[in-house]
């Protein structure tokens, strides 16, 4: 696609969520989809969990007017909004796991069985050809679909986290579109990337001083998660795949170790792995001593060198064994340092109060 007409298409995506940002701001609090401070949630007053109600009225619109019209994307646009549905629901009564999953699972439903989405084939992962799912990979696809949900809605802890992790995914997966040939397929990451700029703006208070903050909420955290997820099964997948499965790992890496690995320590602790707690890395880098800010900047940066490492074993077709076992490696590092670290930090701010 060309530049100029490109630029109308991500001129109405930023102007979309900013307008959405506007108008549903001062509605929020009678909604109820608000975050009100309590014992996990530190923060002052009631934020507006608006920020993925944003982001998905602007990808709403540019898909319904600027996209060629397609199965997939009407049916993943349903998904979108029913994601979205079940998302504000949850912002505003907190859902139970159950009812959450029971609504995710109709999600992927509706992707799998509608969309036709299947992640059937996961790639040369141990030398010796393409691992083919068969049947199997209709299970897999819904288990990567709530898998990613959740990640992304599990990342969501400090300013700007969230924001910033998905667009150095969405532009990851641009780039690799783009290497591929497959520009008709760059526009829509695009559209979400820009559509990301308002919130992150309004999220970190970028704007002006008196500018008042917003939450991305459950909403919005799924509402990526499936949109990610939706567009990795769609290049890692045939026909026309742009890119190695594996190489989908290291463009998701941050928040999908920082998912599992707190789910193992969850489970090992004899707890719900659904369990809130403030054992993620940001609230790790917080207690460390680190400013909001500085973790913010520091997983930023651990995430941009992972989308790096995935782009550059792509483009230089890596062998996609060494790609995966390097990504177990350093999961593993991952969960042993953080399993080591969680502890000595609590303890030292534990000293630090007395």
């Amino acid at each position: 696609m060309e530049l100029n007409q490109l630029l109308p298409i991500v001129f109405t995506s930023f102007i979309c969520a900013l307008l959405s940002i506007k108008i549903m701001e001062p509605l929020a609090e009678g909604f109820g989809l608000v975050d009100k401070p309590c014992s996990r949630k530190k923060h002052s007053g009631h934020i507006p969990l608006i920020g993925g109600l944003s982001i998905y009225v602007a990808v709403l619109v540019c898909s319904s007017v600027w996209l060629q019209e397609s199965r997939t994307l009407q049916l993943y646009l349903i998904a979108s909004t029913l994601t979205v549905f079940i998302g504000m629901i949850d912002d505003k009564y907190d859902l139970s796991v159950r009812v959450r999953i029971f609504g995710q699972v109709i999600i992927a439903s509706i992707i799998v069985n509608g969309a036709g989405v299947n992640i059937s084939q996961l790639g040369n992962l141990f030398g010796w050809g393409d691992i083919e799912l068969g049947v199997l990979g209709i299970l897999f696809t819904y288990l990567a679909v709530m898998v990613l949900m959740n990640a992304f809605n599990m990342i969501d802890g400090i300013d700007g986290l969230l924001g910033m992790l998905s667009l150095n995914t969405f532009l990851a997966i641009a780039i690799l579109f783009y290497l591929n040939g497959q520009y008709q397929n760059v526009t829509f990451p695009l559209i979400v990337c820009v559509a990301l700029l308002p919130y992150l703006a309004f999220n970190m208070k970028l704007l002006k001083h008196k500018a008042n903050k917003i939450y991305m909420g459950d909403a919005g955290s799924m509402f990526i998660g499936l949109t990610i997820i939706v567009l990795l099964s769609l290049g890692t997948q045939e026909p026309g795949a742009a890119f190695h499965p594996v190489t989908a790992l290291w463009i998701v890496a941050v928040p999908l170790m920082d998912m599992l690995a707190i789910i193992i320590r969850r489970v090992k602790k004899g707890n719900s792995p659904f369990k809130p707690d403030r054992d993620h890395l940001h609230h790790i880098l917080l207690k460390a001593g680190l400013s909001s800010t500085q973790a913010l900047v520091t997983i930023t940066l651990i995430s941009v060198v992972f989308c790096i490492i995935g782009i550059l074993g792509q483009v230089n077709q890596w062998p996609e064994s060494v790609m995966l076992w390097a990504f177990i490696f350093l999961f593993i590092v991952y969960s042993r340092v953080l399993k080591f670290v969680s502890p000595k930090v609590n303890k030292r701010r534990v000293n630090l109060k007395k």
